[in-house]
C-alpha cells in the first residue's frame, strides 16, 4: 500500500511514544543564518518555510497595506522574467511558491519535488533577490487588494474583528487593517513597494524552516546560494509596545441582517508570563477545545444561541489580546453575551474540577500531533515556534509543561479574564450591553 511522505515521516517519531510525540528537529548554521531542518527522504519533496521579521507593523503611517501588497508582488516577475514568464516556470515544474503578511512578518513556503530542486533555488533566489514590480503587476496587486478589502467590508465577522483591534490597539500600527485602506492602496507607488522590499528583506531578521528531502549539507548549500545574498540587515522602523485599552468599552457596527456578530476580549497573557501554559489550559477548557467546551456547552447545546462560539490567545511580538467571538440571532444576542460572561465569571470563581482538567491535559497533549501530520504542516509549526520565541527543545517540553498545569494554575489565570473588563465589538442589528450582571 502506497504510503505518503506525512505518514512515514509521522510514524518515525509517533513510534517514539504517542504521547511525547515531537519532530526530529536538528539546527542548520551557516554564517549568521540559522535554519531549523526535519530531514526525511521518504518521499522525494521538499517545503521551505521563510520568515522575516517585520509585517504590516512596519508599514509607513499614511501607506498602509503596503507590505501586503509587497507581499503579493514578490512572485510576479523576477530578474529577465515578467509576471507571466516567472509564473509559467513555476508551473511547468509544479513549482508553488507565495508570500504573505502579517502584522508582525513577512512569510514565504516554497514545496518543491526533488528532481526540480535546482530550478526551485533559481527561482527562489531571483524572486528573492531581484523582484520586477513590473507597473502591470502592480496594478493588477493592486485590484487584488483592493478587492480582498472591499470583501473584508462586506462579511460582519471580518468587520468586527478589524474594529476590535482598532479599538484594543487604537493609533498602534496593530489596530490597522493589514491591506489597507482604498484611499491608501491607491497611492502607493513602485517606489514605495521597492523601498519597504530593500527594508525588510535581510539575514538578520529572517528565520527558515526546512522539512522533507533534504540533508544537512543541501540545506547548507541552499542557506549559502540563496539567502547569503541578502542584505546582513533590516532598515525597519522600530514598532513600539502596544498598550491595551482598558475596558469595559464596547462598540456597535449597525448593519442589516439576522444576526449579530459580537467580538470579545481584552489584554492577553504572553508567552514569557509564568501564568502562560495554565492560560492555555483555561482557554481550552472555556471555548478553545471545541465541542467539548464551556462556552459551547451552555450557548449552543444547552441554549441554542448560536452554531459556533470559541474563544483564543493572539499573541503578537509588542501585545498580547485574548479574544472571544460568537454569532447569535438579533433577538438573542444579549442572552449568548450574558452566558458567555457568565462562564468566564464561573471558571475564575470555582476554577475547575480534576476530572475536566485531566481531560483538558489529554485533548491537548493528544491531539498535538496532528499538527505534524504533513511536510507542509511540520514546516508551519517549525516556523511559528522559531517566530514565537522559543527554543528548539519546546517541541520535546510543550506536552510536559501542560501536564504540570495545576487547577489552582487554572483558576489564577482564569482570574486575570475579569468579564468586568471586557472591550466588545457588535456588528448587526443588536448592541448589547456590558451593563448587566450576568
Amino acid at each position: 500500500m502506497f504510503r505518503t511522505f506525512a505518514s512515514l515521516l509521522t510514524a518515525a517519531f509517533l513510534a517514539l511514544s504517542p504521547a511525547l510525540a515531537t519532530p526530529p528537529v536538528q539546527e542548520v548554521r551557516v554564517r549568521d543564518m540559522s535554519a531549523w531542518l526535519v530531514s526525511d527522504d521518504s518521499l522525494a519533496i521538499f517545503t521551505l518555510e521563510m520568515a522575516w521579521q517585520g509585517g504590516a507593523a512596519t508599514d509607513p503611517p499614511e501607506k498602509t497595506g503596503l507590505s501586503m501588497l509587497m507581499a503579493r508582488l514578490m512572485n510576479e516577475g523576477a530578474g529577465d522574467m515578467p509576471a507571466q514568464a516567472f509564473q509559467q516556470a513555476l508551473a511547468d515544474k509544479a513549482i508553488s511558491l507565495g508570500f504573505q503578511v502579517s502584522r508582525d512578518e513577512i512569510t514565504g513556503k516554497l514545496r518543491c519535488l526533488k528532481r526540480y530542486q535546482d530550478t526551485c533555488v533559481r527561482l527562489l533566489k531571483l524572486a528573492l533577490t531581484a523582484p520586477r514590480f513590473d507597473a502591470e503587476a502592480v496594478a493588477r496587486m493592486k485590484q487584488e487588494q483592493s478587492s480582498a478589502i472591499l470583501r473584508a467590508q462586506q462579511s460582519p465577522n471580518a468587520l468586527a474583528n478589524q474594529a476590535f483591534l482598532n479599538l484594543a490597539f487604537g493609533d498602534h500600527p496593530y489596530g490597522q487593517p493589514k491591506n489597507g485602506s482604498q484611499e491608501e492602496l491607491a497611492r502607493l507607488t513602485r517606489d514605495d513597494i521597492k523601498t519597504q522590499y530593500q527594508n525588510s528583506f535581510a539575514r538578520d531578521n529572517m528565520k527558515l524552516a526546512v522539512v522533507g528531502d533534504m540533508t544537512r549539507a543541501e540545506t547548507r548549500r541552499l542557506m549559502r546560494d540563496v539567502f547569503a545574498a541578502l542584505p546582513a540587515r533590516a532598515k525597519l522602523p522600530k514598532v513600539p509596545d502596544a498598550q491595551v485599552t482598558s475596558g469595559p468599552k464596547t462598540k456597535h457596527i449597525e448593519r442589516r441582517g439576522p444576526q449579530t456578530s459580537l467580538v470579545f476580549g481584552h489584554r492577553g497573557i504572553g508567552y514569557d508570563d509564568a501564568l502562560f501554559f495554565p492560560a492555555f489550559v483555561m482557554n481550552s477548557i472555556l471555548g478553545g477545545s471545541g465541542f467539548s467546551s464551556r462556552l459551547t456547552e451552555e450557548v449552543r447545546e444547552a441554549r441554542g444561541l448560536a452554531y459556533s462560539v470559541y474563544s483564543y490567545f493572539l499573541n503578537l511580538q509588542h501585545g498580547d489580546l485574548w479574544l472571544g467571538s460568537v454569532a447569535s440571532d438579533n433577538k438573542t444576542t444579549q442572552q449568548a453575551l450574558d452566558v458567555i460572561r457568565a462562564e468566564m465569571r464561573r471558571i475564575a470563581k470555582e476554577g475547575v474540577d480534576a476530572a475536566r482538567l485531566e481531560a483538558a491535559k489529554t485533548y491537548m497533549t493528544g491531539a498535538y500531533a496532528l499538527r505534524f501530520d504533513s511536510g507542509a504542516k511540520i514546516a508551519k509549526q517549525l516556523i511559528g515556534v522559531q517566530l514565537s520565541g522559543w527554543p528548539i527543545a519546546y517541541f520535546k517540553t510543550r506536552n510536559a509543561q501542560i501536564n504540570a498545569v495545576r487547577a489552582e494554575d487554572v483558576k489564577a489565570a482564569a482570574q486575570r479574564l475579569l468579564a468586568d473588563e471586557l472591550l466588545l465589538v457588535s456588528v448587526g442589528q443588536t448592541a448589547p450591553s456590558l451593563a448587566s450582571k450576568p
